[in-house]
């Protein structure tokens, strides 16, 4: 009885699997029609004898062979390719996922993703990237992002057809720069006698590179297969090439020649490293001495914070206390006027005494752990312009608060509350210590993150602070409080370093006087 189970389940799966290109509606005499670019080198693209080659073309005949779907080719421009596959006058294509027409078509899950380069002449534009990009001309592919974060930042866009063409004008000095993907730039400058140019890598959100059709069924299926061929590896074997050594390219001598200089240099820095051992014990020694010094110091230090903090608490204890004692005294005459004034100012040492427990506390939540990031998709702009339209009202007299926006919008998954709470003691800092001139809150992706700057042109930093402005130990730290040593600066120090950031403060030379106080959090960006 088992036995004959199995060979109804095995007889049912071959049956199934036999059927699935049936079942989507494709047959030998049906067959799907895949519509390529016959010139999208090294993805695809038509060869001397106008045979289909590339990587999409290898990749898409391992798929359809997975899926039991016979196909058949369709070559043709990318500008007919596009329209047909949004028409539904072919089944399948591959293109870059485009938020403006998911509505109109069926992307899969992205194969691969693809980074942008800008390609310029060499010794020209040096630091063009996207933040000095106003007033170049700048050839591009169609792709309304990025024409549109161009077309923001001031740059002249030019739309061209054939990138190749375009890469070739470049280097005769026709545009400033071209902006393509980073594969293409590889292929084209190694593929062609252009040896003037040189190529950057930009801050642009990378590209998810799909299969596309009007067929909701075939992405589906198509969706689970590149699962599954992901999980093996097999795109990861079938594009590895585009993201090094395309392949069929011939290495020149030259490059093997450089190869033997760098094995020769390695070796000889081997035997230099051999020599340097004895300096690398001595080196870790004087630091183990350094780190014992440190620790003394941080005693030390230590001993000057718990006496900075008794008398922040022990002022607004006395304070309390002896007005109190002032307004319990049944023998002393005190008019109304003088009661209010009495009451207002216990009111103000009690907030002041609140604060600073209150610090104190969420200190001991950091150091402690126990501190939870409650990260969320946050709009940064509007955050940001939430934080200046508070401080904006507080500004003295004379002073201005300059928000300077990235490129584009920026979302980013961090936790809002410790954003405000880093980037408000910032700006809260810049407004007790600027008295004129003006206050710029700045911030951009960077290296993977998110950086915040606030820049003013107030007294500046203390010079017994500029060693260690962020820190809590720190004996008369006049320019956290006036009057307290205040914790908030170190509390921001904490989070940022819990964060796995970097947090920092220095003068700020180039409008001669006032203060620059960073930081800079690893977090997701969602562009």
């Amino acid at each position: 009885m088992k036995l004959k189970i199995v060979y109804i389940a095995l007889l049912l799966f071959a049956f199934v699997i036999g059927t699935r290109a049936d079942n989507l509606g494709y047959s030998k005499e049906n067959p799907l029609i895949f519509g390529i670019d016959i010139d999208y080198a090294p993805l695809q693209y038509l060869d001397e004898n106008s045979v289909p080659k590339g990587y999409d073309i290898d990749f898409t005949k391992k798929l359809m062979d997975r899926l039991n779907i016979p196909y058949t080719y369709a070559p043709n421009s990318w500008q007919e390719i596009a329209g047909d596959v949004l028409k539904g006058r072919v089944d399948l294509a591959m293109m870059v996922f485009s938020p403006y027409r998911k509505d109109s078509t069926n992307y899969s899950r992205a194969v691969f993703r693809l980074y942008y380069q800008l390609l310029s002449r060499q010794g020209e534009n040096n630091d063009m990237g996207l933040r000095n990009i106003k007033g170049k001309d700048i050839a591009m592919m169609a792709s309304r992002p990025i024409k549109d974060t161009l077309t923001k930042s001031g740059a002249n866009v030019f739309i061209v057809t054939d990138l190749k063409q375009a890469v070739i004008d470049l280097s005769k000095g026709k545009y400033d720069g071209v902006i393509c993907f980073r594969y293409q730039a590889r292929y084209i400058l190694q593929h062609n006698e252009i040896g003037n140019l040189e190529t950057e890598d930009l801050t642009l959100m990378p590209r998810e590179y799909c299969y596309v059709s009007h067929d909701t069924k075939l992405i589906d299926a198509i969706n689970v297969e590149l699962g599954i061929m992901d999980d093996e590896g097999v795109i990861e074997d079938t594009y590895a090439s585009v993201k090094t050594n395309l392949d069929g390219l011939r290495i020149p001598t030259w490059v093997w020649f450089l190869l033997l200089c760098v094995i020769i240099v390695v070796l000889l820095l081997f035997l230099f490293l051999q020599r340097k051992v004895q300096s690398k014990l001595r080196a870790e020694m004087l630091r183990a001495q350094k780190s014992e010094e440190n620790a003394k110091k941080s005693e030390e230090l230590k001993t000057i914070f718990l006496s900075n903090v008794s008398h922040a608490l022990r002022t607004p204890l006395n304070a309390i206390i002896g007005f109190s004692d002032v307004m319990l005294d049944g023998e002393t005459a005190i008019s109304k006027e003088e009661q209010k004034h009495l009451l207002k100012l216990i009111n103000d040492n009690g907030l002041q005494l609140l604060h600073l427990i209150n610090e104190l506390l969420s200190l001991s939540d950091i150091e402690g752990k126990k501190m939870l990031f409650d990260r969320q998709v946050t709009d940064i702009d509007y955050e940001m312009s939430q934080y200046a339209a508070e401080i904006r009202p507080q500004l003295a007299k004379g002073v201005s608060l300059v928000v300077e926006e990235p490129i584009g919008g920026i979302r980013a998954l961090l936790d809002p509350k410790l954003l405000r709470m880093i980037t408000m003691h910032f700006l809260e800092n810049a407004l007790h210590h600027t008295t004129e001139g003006r206050i710029t809150l700045s911030y951009y992706v960077k290296e993977g993150g998110f950086y915040v700057e606030v820049k003013d042109t107030g007294s500046g930093l203390p010079e017994d602070l500029k060693e260690n402005i962020f820190g809590l130990l720190s004996e008369k730290n006049t320019y956290l409080q006036d009057e307290t040593p205040g914790l908030g600066l170190t509390i921001c120090k904490a989070i940022v370093e819990r964060s796995g950031g970097k947090i920092g403060a220095a003068d700020n030379k180039k409008d001669g006087h006032g203060t620059i106080i960073w930081f800079w959090v690893p977090v997701e960006i969602i562009l």
